[in-house]
């Protein structure tokens, strides 16, 4: 059969965990550049005021194509460890690169229990002072660590999984 000339399923297998750590990364990015304006001195007060019912929309939204990203990313990654595991050792190995995107990808996950409470409060509107812009602050302070030790090396190592010859 002369699928494989025209349609590698292979191929796009191999780089689709590449491609939805790209699209997460990104949406990290945008959403630590959209969100930080709120924490503007000079836009602090209108924050606290508006914050509750416009990340309460924009949340529930970013959170489907979050979860949409990463379980790209995850599904993709087993696959790949399962279906087209790699003979070479250890250091070049395509299936350890897969295995450190998949842990990099858990990773991002793993911090849901962390960033809920303030995400929670801010929609909710909780506290009795009326300070979302400090739950945007601390959401966002997570979020940076979050990227920094899940998402980049996720993307990373998903960047070496698609180089490895």
């Amino acid at each position: 059969m002369a699928s494989g000339l025209i349609f590698d399923p292979y191929a796009l297998l191999r780089v689709a965990p590449l491609a939805s750590s790209t699209g997460s990364l990104v949406h990290a990015t945008v959403e630590l550049t959209v969100n930080s304006a709120f924490l503007l001195p000079s836009l602090r007060k209108q924050s606290d005021a508006l914050l509750p019912a416009w990340y309460g929309n924009v949340f529930y939204r970013e959170v489907v194509v979050v979860v949409a990203l990463n379980l790209t990313s995850l599904t993709s990654a087993i696959a790949n460890i399962y279906l087209a595991p790699d003979s070479r050792p250890w250091p070049l190995s395509r299936t350890t690169f897969y295995w450190l995107g998949l842990m990099g990808t858990i990773g991002h996950m793993l911090f849901v229990p962390l960033v809920a409470p303030p995400i929670q409060r801010m929609v909710e509107d909780t506290k009795a002072e009326n300070e979302a812009s400090k739950e945007m602050d601390t959401w966002l302070s997570l979020h940076r660590v979050r990227m920094l030790v899940a998402d980049l090396p996720a993307w990373i190592a998903f960047v070496g999984s698609a180089l490895v010859v």
